[in-house]
């Protein structure tokens, strides 16, 4: 198979990266949002506030975007922003089950196992 080509990820493991993506969509929407209706009333924000949300969004995006590729740092990070999710029981719990099982587990291990045997 060419490395160009793309494969599938499985199932649970996209559940996993468009759940970050989902979040990150949310935030940037948000922030946008925030900034479209701040400009115009007497409400003074700093940088920071819009810095921070920016930050936050592109943390999760990036979390997205190494699980979908099966990236060795997705695992953990999206570990780190499976943390939000945990206030939500019902996906926390399910999304936290993905990420231990073995079929999520093994999508990262192919990567690393690839990119060993293409050198």
């Amino acid at each position: 198979m060419s490395r160009w080509v793309r494969s599938q990820p499985p199932a649970s493991v996209l559940l996993v990266a468009r759940t970050h993506a989902a979040v990150a969509a949310v935030i940037f929407a948000s922030t946008g949002l925030l900034f479209a209706l701040t400009r115009r009333w007497p409400v003074e924000l700093e940088p920071i506030t819009f810095q921070l949300s920016l930050g936050l969004g592109s943390w999760y995006g990036l979390a997205g975007y190494l699980v979908w590729r099966g990236l060795p740092p997705g695992r953990w990070l999206s570990r780190i922003c499976g943390l939000l999710y945990l206030a939500r029981p019902g996906l926390g719990s399910q999304l936290w089950r993905i990420m231990d099982s073995e079929e999520y587990q093994s999508h990262f291990r192919r990567r690393v196992d690839a990119a060993g045997k293409s050198r």
